[in-house]
């Protein structure tokens, strides 16, 4: 049941959306009155039902930005990038105050304090303190007054630093010092407060290797850390801390992040065992069977774990559930017309169930009567029967789809973020760079939705940082001094098509070429075509900067949009000239929750394709097969196409089942599309298309790769989403490791 206080929180998460908007609209129109009156309206809905709901600081703070933005409506006070940028500062505050906890540094009341001041600093004198007399004046008057002897710039900078989070990630680290440290002149506590500065982190001191004192040596380092970090830094950044100390310690790092799926938003304590390895699956089946205790209690009972072991397992849980917390499971607006929609279906079944139930008494009526007439009787009720169950058909397709109708959401929801993302690192980096929205109105499931957050800001800040240049080196190229980013979303067939293109530099081909030779990826003489070198910079660890920023350079971001594209069953694709332009083109799956597919037979198992990612099916006979001396190759239409055997790479027993009509076909394939080029799928047959509800993997198999989730079909039998990015990345591991042997 959503509480009151859940239905505000939402409601004001949408106009603090809204709220930034209309300032960035505000920032390139200043007299438009209409985005203050916008402005004003949300700020007022939240003080007003902030008062109701409890969320008094919030209602008192918003009160105060209520006056402020009154001046600039009565022309009191004059829309400049001190008040904009005050605002959208504002705008963070409130949004933090709505999330308590997230700030570790400055309390609610500190940072209200902070903006204020700043605030008195750019109103004209006759409209300071003394005229407002009013709500955030209950905190006491004089630390309200600006600062004496401050420079203003610092004042700004202190409230610009409280607001622009990136995505936070936490980590599991396991810090076991070399014996040595110590006497090679590190000491260990300054790493860990490095770490501390790097978030919010809880650290365990590990005792258990250290001997009996009159064994110690004073000299060495008998202590281990183990390290729970929320963060806004990446892996690579948090691995540097530990860059003078790698040679001869034990560093683990492990990203600890919840599931997505609502229902484990809480993790238990025997899958953290598990996963960590401190466990087998068997052990926990074992203590929830013999045991009645809690599981911790039980595994220290029975000796499996230690009690530290189990604190360390209960720290990390702890943590997990506050960033699942942090998520929580979402909720959604629909509209009415929808709902309507649903009720009408609803009310077509239950008459079609009632009538289906109706001809069941009538079936067993039948049993009662004489054989003669029973055939006659039954016949009759199979006619009968056929119209109410191709309703149910009807109604069952249109209930899928107004289900799936109401997951989908505007894209435009997460687009206007990005205006804001640009404004900031564009200032930040001394750019002029402009963002240009298209297709904001384009449905998808919400789903893919949040996941889409990351990947797009991924590679906006990749256009930023590196496509665009300064306004002065623009000209030089004969360019605008504006940069510009353009964000595009399009219904294509069954996908969506997410496209960002920038007029930056585009990305040099040689350079690209130059830097994978000296990584080791290709080899000096290799001859590759631009799809080919472009799929380079996909690569973990690959970038071409030879510095490092504050925004990009670590070589992490483009990989880990590719394997979150691949993760919804999308493809991306990039297509650049080089001095002049890039665009980098996604095209993702309308939903997650129902594919069509193709089902597929190796040996006794089955698997689904994504079909949208199929180009066509063909048959092989074993000759063909055999011809090609393990180079894995088929020529189809005059192309030569790689081509991936199911049961080789699963690792399938079993003859193919005996097809009467087809035994002189050996082999079916199916040639799929992926990164930007044909590849075929191998299997003892190919069954035909289906549509499958995905069910995600259990948790301890949601990292197999080559697999994407689970379909349950009409017979019970279970079949395996195959994910084909997966797939061919298992296969070029099989293939270097048999060439190696």
């Amino acid at each position: 049941m959503i509480s009151p206080k859940d239905i505000y929180h939402q409601e004001a998460e949408e106009l603090l959306a809204d709220i930034e908007e209309a300032v960035l609209d505000l920032e390139a129109k200043p007299y438009d009155n209409g985005c203050i009156d916008r402005i004003f309206r949300s700020i007022h809905t939240i003080k007003g039902s902030g008062a109701m709901f409890g969320f008094d600081k919030i209602s008192e703070f918003s009160h105060y930005i209520e006056t402020i933005l009154d001046y600039v409506r009565s022309g009191k006070l004059q829309v400049n990038s001190k008040f904009i940028d005050l605002i959208l500062a504002s705008r963070d505050h409130i949004k933090s105050m709505l999330n308590p906890g997230e700030d570790l540094i400055l309390t609610e009341d500190e940072r209200s304090i902070r903006l204020i001041k700043s605030f008195q600093s750019i109103l004209p004198q006759d409209l300071r303190l003394d005229k407002l007399k009013s709500g955030l004046l209950k905190l006491e008057p004089e630390k309200l007054e600006p600062e004496k002897n401050i420079q203003e710039k610092e004042s700004f900078d202190d409230v610009l630093s409280l607001s622009g989070k990136h995505q936070e990630q936490t980590f599991h680290i396991l810090f076991r010092p070399g014996l040595d440290i110590l006497i090679n002149g590190t000491d260990p506590i300054l790493l860990l407060n490095e770490l501390r500065n790097m978030g919010h982190c809880i650290i365990k001191a590990l005792t258990g290797d250290i001997p009996l004192l009159k064994n110690i040596d004073a000299d060495k380092c008998f202590l281990a850390w183990e390290i729970f970090l929320i963060t806004e830094y990446n892996k690579n950044a948090v691995y540097d801390v530990f860059i003078f100390v790698k040679e001869g310690s034990q560093v683990i790092i492990k990203n600890i992040q919840p599931s997505r799926e609502a229902e484990e938003l809480v993790p238990r304590l025997g899958d953290i065992l598990i996963n960590r390895g401190d466990a087998a699956p068997q052990d926990v089946n074992e203590i929830l069977d013999k045991y009645q205790e809690k599981i911790g209690e039980s595994f220290i009972k029975s000796g499996i774990v230690t009690p530290s072991i189990i604190n360390s397992a209960l720290i990390e849980q702890k943590f997990l559930t506050k960033e699942a917390g942090k998520k929580g499971a979402g909720s959604l607006r629909v509209s009415s017309n929808k709902l309507d929609n649903l009720i009408n279906l609803v009310g077509e079944l239950v008459i079609t169930q009632a009538r289906i139930s109706q001809l069941a008494k009538q079936a067993d009526d039948i049993e009662e009567i004489d054989l003669e007439k029973k055939s006659a009787s039954m016949g009759l009720l199979l006619a009968d029967l056929a119209n109410p169950i191709e309703i149910l058909e009807r109604l069952t397709a249109d209930l899928r789809d107004c289900a799936l109708d109401m997951r989908m959401i505007p894209i435009g929801t997460i687009f206007g973020k990005f205006r804001r993302l640009v404004r900031d690192l564009s200032a930040e980096l001394g750019k002029d760079i402009e963002l240009e929205l298209y297709g904001a109105e384009t449905e998808l499931d919400k789903t893919v939705i949040e996941r889409l957050n990351d990947p797009l800001m991924h590679l906006i800040r990749n256009s930023i940082d590196h496509g665009i240049r300064t306004p002065d080196t623009r000209v030089q190229h004969g360019k605008n001094r504006t940069g510009k980013i353009k964000l595009t979303a399009a219904h294509k067939g069954p996908h969506v098509a997410i496209t960002i293109e920038d007029d930056g530099m585009g990305f040099d081909w040689e350079a690209i070429k130059q830097r994978a030779i000296e990584k080791g990826l290709i080899k000096e003489n290799a001859e590759l075509n631009q799809n080919q070198i472009f799929s380079l910079v996909f690569l973990p660890g690959f970038s071409t900067a030879r510095q490092l920023t504050s925004i990009s350079g670590r070589g992490v971001g483009l990989d880990v949009v590719k394997q979150e594209i691949d993760s919804l069953g999308g493809t991306i694709q990039i297509k650049s000239i080089t001095g002049k332009s890039t665009c980098i083109t996604m095209l993702l799956p309308l939903t997650l929750a129902i594919i069509d597919g193709l089902l597929m037979e190796a040996g006794d198992s089955y698997f689904v394709l994504p079909l949208s990612l199929v180009a066509e099916c063909t048959e092989i006979k074993k000759e063909f097969i055999d011809a090609d001396h393990e180079r894995n190759m088929l020529l189809i239409r005059k192309e030569l196409i790689p081509f991936i055997r199911l049961k080789e790479i699963f690792a399938i027993s079993g003859a193919k089942k005996s097809l009467a009509d087809e035994d002189l076909i050996d082999h079916h394939l199916a040639v799929v599309r992926a990164d930007g080029f044909h590849i075929g799928i191998v299997a003892d047959r190919i069954i035909g298309n289906i549509q499958t509800v995905i069910k995600s993997l259990d948790k301890r198999y949601q990292n197999a790769e080559g697999i994407s989730g689970a379909a349950i079909m009409g017979d019970g039998s279970l079949a395996l989403v195959i994910d084909i990015s997966g797939l061919i990345r298992c296969a070029i591991k099989e293939e270097e490791m048999f060439y190696v042997k």
